[in-house]
């Protein structure tokens, strides 16, 4: 604010005050109860007109005060529709402004990540309780038995503890993810070396010979943290497998001035967007019977938004892939 504007109704005061004084000197140059009762009207004038402009400003306070009172008690702000106003209550207004839409903004964030976390707590107790329940029923069988059927009830109950265990090493991983406590690497990998390991490990994995992958593409040199995108490729390639009833995908090695790209093809029926959708929620599995845990995909578009990529999916017509991109 410039000293004019601050000084700006003194000044006019004082000036009009010796302007009306000089027209009445000039009027009436002897000095005599005429000269002495027109000073004395002019300032009864003056000082009526400052009281008029002081209450004036005192109703636009208490309006502008009252405003902020009850902006300070509102629960929903837009502030496209608030009006930015440049007075002397301009600047308080506008962090006013912005501190209630923050608080909206972490109370609606906080709302989310409550019922995320109800829904996290039902699945991961269902799972758990899942291998328990057959674990259990396992035992009662065992107990007192000496028939012949001991052997695969211990076998199925190694089994179910086995899962168990492994299950709980992926929920840390998890809860590491969605934590951030954790910092991404930058590995260059030979992205065709990588993808050649994990599809003779994946071959492992089902211990089966009619599992068949094909890989096309030149290699590159990919920046990523190789751990976990080792786990990412290697959920997607298990989900593609699992969704091919003949077991057999192509997987594509794409490089541009953009981005570079690990593009898995399988061939089943593909996927619309609600079942899309579901497929990349936690611990939803589209086939009850797998022996997965419904959490592949969703850990891989975890992942790989935590190197600044992503897992893209495109349904063609005979065919469908999931593209995992990097952008570096």
């Amino acid at each position: 604010m410039t000293l004019w504007n601050k000084y700006k109704n003194i000044i006019l005061i004082v000036t009009l005050n010796l302007l009306l004084c000089l027209i009445v000197v000039y009027l009436s140059p002897r000095f005599d109860i005429l000269t002495l009762l027109g000073f004395l009207l002019i300032n009864l004038f003056l000082f009526l007109l400052l009281v008029k402009r002081e209450k004036k400003k005192e109703r636009e306070l208490d309006d502008k005060i009252n405003n902020i009172f009850l902006l300070l008690h509102s629960l929903n702000i837009d502030s496209s529709n608030e009006e930015i106003r440049d007075d002397e209550f301009g600047k308080l207004r506008d962090e006013i402004i912005k501190i209630i839409l923050e608080n909206k903004r972490i109370a609606d964030n906080s709302e989310k990540n409550k019922e995320t976390l109800r829904e996290y707590t039902e699945d991961i107790a269902h799972q758990i309780k899942t291998p328990l329940t057959g674990s259990l029923l396992l035992i009662d069988l065992l107990e007192g038995s000496e028939d012949k059927n001991s052997k695969e009830y211990i076998t199925r109950l190694r089994d179910n503890l086995l899962r168990l265990y492994n299950l709980a090493d992926i929920l840390l991983e998890l809860a590491s993810l969605d934590s951030g406590t954790i910092e991404m690497s930058k590995d260059k990998v030979s992205v065709k070396e990588f993808v050649e390991e994990i599809i003779i490990n994946i071959s492992d994995y089902f211990s089966t010979s009619d599992v068949n992958i094909s890989l096309h593409g030149d290699d590159f040199i990919l920046i990523c943290d190789k751990d976990w995108t080792y786990e990412a490729v290697f959920n997607v390639v298990k989900n593609g497998i699992e969704a091919t009833k003949n077991k057999h995908i192509e997987i594509y090695l794409k490089e541009t001035n953009l981005y570079k790209s690990i593009i898995v093809e399988d061939f089943s029926e593909g996927m619309n967007k609600q079942m899309l959708e579901k497929v990349l929620k936690r611990f939803y599995k589209a086939n009850p019977k797998s022996k997965g845990y419904g959490i592949g995909l969703p850990m891989a578009k975890s992942v790989m938004e935590k190197q600044n990529g992503e897992l893209l999916y495109h349904r063609g017509k005979k065919s469908n892939t999931f593209e995992l991109r990097f952008y570096n």
